[in-house]
C-alpha cells in the first residue's frame, strides 16, 4: 500500500516531465521550420508581391519541423527519467530505479520477471519521491532558448513578407542577381497617393498593388526598384521611357484624372525586355453639391406685393461647402423690354457638419417694388472647397404677382406646364455683359465654359424667331410708336394694300437680319470673342425692335392642300411598274463587343494550351492593356484585366487556373451585353395538329362530361 501512495505522485511528476519536453520539442522545431522559411524567401519562394502565400509556405515549414522535432524526441521522451537524471545528478539514480519498479509492480507486468521485495520497493519510491519534490520542472528544462527562437524565426519571416528591410531587400537582390543574371525585372512597387488638400484627407501609401484608387485631382507617385537600365512606363496618353536615378531607382509621377491603367516595363541596353507590370487606375469624382429649396418649395402667385416668403434651404457635398446663397431675379415689363435685376437673400446658416448645411431666410417683396405681372424668380446655389469648382444651382421657383382678370373664372383650369419665363434677347445681352465685367477674376477654361453655356441660350432665342418665321411682317408706312401702341383699327384700314401687296415687307428683312445677327454672337461665344458676341447681340436685339415695332401685322402663311390630279389616273404604262429595291443596310458593330469577343478568342487559345503559357507571357500583358483601354471605369473589366495580369507573373499551374477564370468571366461580360434571343415558333404541322386536337375536343360532348377521363 505504501509503494502505490509513492507511486502516484512519482507517475505525475515524470507526466509532467515528459509534456514539457513535448512543449520545448515542438518550439524548436516551429522555429528551426521558420528560418527554412526565411531562406526561401531570400531565394524567392513564394514569389513577390504574394503576402497570403509567404504566410502559408512560412506555416507549412513549421508544421513541418515541429514535428519532425518531435519524431526526434520521441525516445527521449520515452526515458524521461533518465533525463530528469542527466539534469540533477543529486537524485543519484533513485528516480530511475524508482520508475523501474512502479513499471514492475504496475497493472499488466511479466509476472515471471524477478522483482525487489516490497519493503525495498516502497523504501526506494519513497526516497526518489522527496528527492523530485525538490526539483523544479523549469530549471531542469528551461524553455527560454526555445521562445526566442520561435520570436526571431517568425520576425524575419514577417520582415521577408513586407520587405521593409534595405539589407534583406539587398541580399534577395544578390541572391536573384546569381539564379538569373542579365535578366530584366520589377522588384518592387510603392505608390503613393497624395489626395487634393481641399479634401482633407491624408496621403497614402500601398506597396506591389494591383489596383490605385485615387480622388480626382490627386497626384501618384510610383517609387519602382528593380533589375533595369530604363523603364518603360504607359499610359492612356501614350508612352514615354524613364531613366533611373543615382540610386538605380526609378521614380514617375502621374496626376490622377481620369480611368486608366498604368504598365510597366523594364529593359536593359542590349533590348531585353522584362515582365510588365499592369497597375488598374480608378479615379474617385468629386461629386458635386446637392442644394435644395425645401420651403416653400413650389411656385407661387400673390396678390399682394407686399408678402414675405419664408425660405429654407438645405445642402450637403461629399468633402466640405464652401458657399451657400439664395439669389433671386427680378423680371418686370414685357416683350424685349424685360428688365432684369438680380440679388442675394441674407441667410442664416446652421453648420450640423463640414459637408451639410441648413439655412433659412426671408423674402421680402416689398423690398423689390413688384406691380402686377411681375415676378422673382429665386434659386438656391452652392459650391464645395474644390478650387475652380463651377456653382450648383437647385430648381428655380417663382412669386407672381397677379395681374387683375389674370386669376381662372370658375370651372377653368390654368394649363399645370405653362412656360415660367422665357428667354429673351434682352437677358442674352445682359449675361454677356456680366460676363465680360467679372471675366478678368476668372479662369480662362471658366470663362469659356460660361461663354459657351450663353450661345446655348443664344441659339435657343434663334431657334424661336426662325420658329416664327412661318409668318409674314409686313410694314404699315406712315405710323410711328411704341409696340404698347398698337390699334387694330389702324391695321383693318391697311388690310386692302396688304393683300394688294403695296406694303414692303421690311419686318422680315429686320427679322432675318436679326437671326444672322444672332448665328454671329453664338458663333463667336462658342471661342469666348465676348466683345464681338456682344456687338452682334446688340444689332440683333435692335433689329428685333425694328421687326416688332407698331406698325407691323403678322400675317400667318397658310399651306395650300395638295389634290390629286384625276385626268391623269389610268394613263400609265404597266411594263415601268417594278418591286422597288432597297440596299440592305449594314449592321453597325459595337466596337466595344468586338474587341472584348477578339480578347476572348486570344485568351481561350492561350489558356487550351498548357505549353504555349511559358511563350506567351508577353501577349498576355497586351491583352491585359488592351481589356483595360476598352472600357476602364468598367469594375467586371477590371477585374479580368487583374487576373490576365497576374497570369503573365505567376506560375504554369497559377497562371491557368486565373486564364479559366478571365475566360468565363468575360464570356459572362459578352452573354449579358447580347441581345436576348427570340423565342422559336412552332411549325406550321404543329400547329395544325394543335388545333385539330382542340376541335375534335370541343366536338366531343363525352370530353367535357364529369368524371370523364379523356
Amino acid at each position: 500500500m505504501t509503494l502505490i501512495a509513492d507511486a502516484a505522485p512519482l507517475r505525475r511528476f515524470l507526466t509532467h516531465a515528459a509534456q514539457r519536453v513535448r512543449m520545448i520539442a515542438l518550439v524548436e522545431g516551429a522555429a528551426a521550420g521558420l528560418f527554412v522559411a526565411f531562406a526561401l524567401a531570400l531565394l524567392g519562394v513564394p514569389q513577390r508581391g504574394t503576402l497570403l502565400s509567404a504566410l502559408l509556405v512560412a506555416l507549412l515549414c513549421a508544421v513541418i519541423g515541429a514535428v519532425a522535432r518531435l519524431a526526434m524526441t520521441s525516445a527521449a521522451r520515452a526515458n524521461v527519467a533518465q533525463l530528469v537524471e542527466r539534469r540533477a545528478p543529486s537524485c543519484r539514480n533513485l528516480v530511475i530505479t524508482a520508475d523501474e519498479l512502479v513499471q514492475e509492480r504496475g497493472p499488466g507486468t511479466d509476472s515471471g520477471r524477478a522483482s525487489a521485495p516490497p519493503l525495498v520497493s516502497a523504501l526506494v519510491c519513497r526516497e526518489a519521491l522527496r528527492v523530485v519534490r525538490t526539483l523544479d520542472l523549469r530549471a531542469l528544462f528551461p524553455a527560454r532558448k526555445a521562445l526566442i527562437a520561435l520570436g526571431t524565426g517568425a520576425a524575419l519571416v514577417a520582415l521577408s513578407a513586407s520587405r521593409d528591410a534595405e539589407p534583406l531587400r539587398a541580399a534577395s537582390n544578390a541572391v536573384r542577381s546569381v539564379i538569373a543574371p542579365n535578366v530584366p525585372r520589377i522588384d518592387e512597387v510603392s505608390v503613393t497617393i497624395t489626395p487634393p488638400v481641399y479634401s482633407g484627407r491624408a496621403v497614402l501609401s500601398v506597396r506591389d498593388t494591383s489596383r490605385i484608387e485615387a480622388l480626382a485631382g490627386s497626384r501618384v507617385a510610383l517609387h519602382v526598384r528593380g533589375l533595369a537600365d530604363s523603364l518603360l512606363v504607359e499610359t492612356l496618353r501614350g508612352a514615354q521611357r524613364i531613366a533611373p536615378t543615382s540610386t538605380g531607382e526609378f521614380r514617375i509621377n502621374l496626376p490622377a484624372d481620369v480611368d486608366g491603367f498604368i504598365s510597366l516595363v523594364p529593359l536593359l541596353v542590349n533590348g531585353a525586355a522584362g515582365s510588365a507590370r499592369l497597375l488598374g487606375v480608378t479615379v474617385i469624382p468629386d461629386a458635386p453639391p446637392r442644394v435644395r429649396i425645401v420651403t416653400p418649395g413650389r411656385d407661387l402667385f400673390l396678390r399682394d406685393s407686399l408678402a414675405v416668403i419664408d425660405l429654407t434651404v438645405e445642402s450637403d457635398d461629399d468633402f466640405g461647402l464652401a458657399l451657400l446663397q439664395l439669389r433671386y431675379t427680378k423680371v418686370a415689363g414685357s416683350g424685349e423690354r424685360f428688365t432684369f435685376d438680380e440679388g442675394t437673400v441674407p441667410l442664416t446658416i446652421t453648420r450640423t457638419s463640414a459637408r451639410s448645411w441648413k439655412a433659412t431666410g426671408r423674402l421680402a417683396l416689398a423690398m423689390l417694388t413688384l406691380t402686377a405681372g411681375d415676378m422673382v424668380v429665386y434659386r438656391a446655389v452652392a459650391t464645395d472647397r474644390r478650387p475652380g469648382s463651377p456653382t450648383t444651382e437647385s430648381d428655380a421657383f417663382i412669386a407672381e404677382i397677379i395681374a387683375p382678370g389674370g386669376d381662372a373664372a370658375a370651372g377653368f383650369a390654368i394649363d399645370p406646364e405653362q412656360e415660367r419665363y422665357a428667354v429673351s434677347q434682352a437677358m442674352v445681352v445682359l449675361k454677356t455683359e456680366r460676363l465680360i465685367a467679372r471675366m478678368g477674376s476668372m479662369p480662362a477654361d471658366s470663362v469659356l465654359a460660361a461663354s459657351m453655356e450663353l450661345a446655348v441660350e443664344q441659339r435657343k432665342v434663334r431657334a424661336e424667331f426662325v420658329f416664327m418665321m412661318g409668318g409674314e411682317l409686313l410694314d404699315e408706312r406712315g405710323h410711328e410708336g411704341h409696340l404698347d401702341d398698337l390699334g387694330e383699327e389702324a391695321e383693318a384700314e391697311a388690310e386692302d394694300d396688304i393683300l394688294a401687296g403695296r406694303l414692303e415687307n421690311q419686318g422680315r428683312a429686320a427679322l432675318m437680319r436679326a437671326i444672322r445677327s444672332m448665328s454671329r454672337a453664338s458663333t463667336a461665344l462658342n471661342v469666348a470673342q465676348l466683345t464681338n458676341a456682344l456687338a452682334s447681340e446688340k444689332s440683333a436685339l435692335a433689329q428685333l425692335e425694328l421687326a416688332f415695332s407698331r406698325a407691323r401685322i403678322i400675317l400667318r402663311a397658310l399651306a395650300e392642300r395638295e389634290a390629286l390630279d384625276l385626268t391623269r389616273r389610268l394613263s400609265g404604262d404597266l411594263g415601268d411598274a417594278r418591286t422597288s429595291q432597297r440596299a440592305v443596310a449594314t449592321p453597325e458593330v459595337d466596337a466595344r463587343t468586338a474587341a472584348l469577343r477578339k480578347a476572348l478568342s486570344e485568351l481561350a487559345m492561350i489558356a487550351g494550351d498548357a505549353s504555349a503559357i511559358d511563350t506567351q507571357r508577353a501577349a498576355l500583358d497586351l491583352l491585359a492593356q488592351q481589356l483595360l483601354r476598352t472600357d476602364p471605369s468598367f469594375e467586371p473589366l477590371q477585374s479580368v484585366s487583374t487576373l490576365v495580369a497576374s497570369a503573365a507573373t505567376g506560375s504554369d499551374r497559377d497562371a491557368r487556373v486565373q486564364l479559366e477564370r478571365a475566360v468565363t468571366a468575360l464570356a459572362g461580360l459578352l452573354r449579358a451585353s447580347l441581345p436576348a434571343a427570340r423565342p422559336s415558333a412552332p411549325s406550321l404541322d404543329v400547329s395544325r395538329l394543335r388545333g385539330a386536337l382542340k376541335d375534335a375536343r370541343h366536338r366531343s360532348p363525352a370530353a367535357t362530361a364529369p368524371g370523364s377521363s379523356r
